[in-house]
């Protein structure tokens, strides 16, 4: 199984496992029926590898799917869950183990019994992972990064704001359960706000996970230095699930 509990960057993004790292389980097969509760909880990797088998208590038959979730999250039907992207703090450490959402559908092969066997294609990544820095579009020097505002461009309703928050569906209209290929991160509308990463300290670079887009978008961007200067910019990117985008050197435009 693999994940992105912890990334390293180098030729693109390598992945690994780390031991003890928290995953959720959902039952998507089957509730409680006398109380119509969900069967979900935790589960916990058991090594540092690339990958790793899981310990965890799971209530299933053979022939259900369960829904594999990293990092931990709270299920409150067994038919969609929630993920947020605002908290980023502009690290790839912190984005690894809070932000790059993961899911993975697995079949219950069997039970022997007190032991599921299951098996489970390799987990997709729901978000995109952008690194962005930045340098003066006058001077052309770099600018360091304290904290980053994050907003749709171009036109349309949300313009000037990003979600804050996203809904992963894992069953379609008729509650039937979607095929893993099929299972995307929908961002939540209303917000009136930009995504705000607000870094530990002035960082040449900074990583953030955003949200797919079906076609190319124009994304505006607002940087304060820590020194009492702000910057601003657009860029226009198509931002595909699972991909990561380096996009370095972007101009912007010091407010006087």
């Amino acid at each position: 199984l693999l994940t992105r509990t912890t990334l390293t960057e180098g030729d693109g993004l390598t992945a690994s496992w780390t031991a003890g790292d928290g995953l959720t389980y959902c039952n998507l097969s089957r509730k409680n029926a006398m109380t119509d509760d969900i069967y979900s909880g935790s589960l916990t990797a058991t090594s540092t590898a690339a990958t790793s088998q899981f310990t965890g208590d799971v209530t299933c038959n053979g022939g259900d799917y369960l829904a594999v979730v990293y990092p931990a999250a709270t299920f409150t039907t067994n038919s969609q869950y929630t993920i947020t992207l605002s908290g980023q703090d502009g690290t790839l450490a912190g984005l690894a183990t809070r932000f790059h959402y993961v899911y993975g559908k697995a079949l219950v092969n069997s039970v022997t019994d007190a032991t599921a066997d299951a098996t489970m294609p390799k987990m997709k990544s729901l978000l995109t992972v952008c690194k962005f820095s930045f340098v003066d579009k006058t001077t052309n020097e770099a600018i360091p990064v304290l904290s980053l505002s994050i907003s749709y461009g171009g036109i349309g309703s949300d313009v000037g704001a990003y979600p804050q928050t996203a809904t992963v569906s894992l069953k379609d209209t008729d509650d039937a359960i979607l095929d893993q290929a099929n299972v995307h991160a929908t961002g939540a509308a209303g917000s009136s706000e930009a995504l705000t990463v607000t870094c530990p300290s002035a960082q040449d670079a900074v990583y953030v996970a955003l949200l797919p887009t079906a076609a190319a978008r124009t994304f505006s961007f607002s940087v304060s230095d820590g020194s009492g200067n702000t910057y601003t910019g657009t860029a226009k990117a198509t931002l595909a699930e699972g991909e990561y985008i380096a996009a370095t050197g972007l101009k912007l435009t010091k407010q006087q």
